[in-house]
């Protein structure tokens, strides 16, 4: 894999060539003699480099999450929104990086969860923003609803696999992204439910599970 950044050093392709590699397999799976075969380098090189494979991750990490980061926005979007549309805009450059980004997730990585948690703050200010300036609903739990907005898009991101299957494609695309973006935008446009009764029932019961609960702790 051509590094995108343009740096051809021997740091930088021993870096892409893990990018590609931990993305496609996972940490635990992938070897430093695997990273330096694909790199075109020694093992000693990349111990050289790095230290270890777990620096090298971390490097990696840091790389990612640069890089989903530092792009300028527009109204309405964070910098990783923007990231997300420049890498879906060209998935055969990108695919790596999306991969990798998708392994931080699901990896149960302390670097995930610290991205995670970013990626909601901002969607939280994003949704706070459109409720000032009457662009979107106020929400009864606004921190929940940034939460799984948040959820909803990376799981794109997880199952690209899985969506491209049953969209009828090959391979993940940019046909298969559209149609989930668009699927998305008419429920949080349009809704889903022509009526509130379900949303009604369904906190009716939580409140009621809720008090049970606190009875029960009371008396115990």
């Amino acid at each position: 894999m051509r590094s995108i950044s343009d740096d051809s050093t021997t740091r930088a392709r021993i870096r892409d060539a893990a990018i590609l590699l931990i993305g496609q397999k996972g940490f635990a799976a992938t070897s430093a003699r695997a990273v330096a075969r694909h790199a075109g380098v020694s093992a000693g090189l990349v111990i050289h480099h790095f230290g270890s494979m777990r620096e090298l991750k971390k490097t990696c990490d840091d790389f990612i999450i640069t890089e989903i980061t530092r792009r300028k926005t527009g109204i309405g979007e964070s910098e990783v929104t923007a990231a997300l549309k420049e890498w879906y805009s060209d998935l055969e450059t990108y695919q790596p990086w999306l991969d990798y980004l998708s392994r931080l997730f699901t990896d149960d990585s302390e670097a995930g969860a610290e991205l995670f948690d970013r990626i909601v703050s901002l969607t939280a200010e994003i949704l706070e923003d459109g409720v000032a300036k009457q662009q979107v609903h106020p929400s009864a739990d606004s921190h929940a609803r940034a939460v799984l907005i948040v959820t909803h898009s990376l799981g794109t991101l997880i199952l690209q696999s899985h969506i491209a299957r049953t969209l009828g494609s090959g391979h993940f695309s940019f046909e298969s992204l559209s149609r989930m973006g668009n699927a998305a935008l008419e429920i949080y446009t349009e809704g889903l439910y022509v009526d509130s009764s379900v949303l009604n029932a369904t906190r009716e019961a939580t409140d009621n599970a809720r008090n049970d609960r606190n009875d029960r702790s009371e008396k115990g």
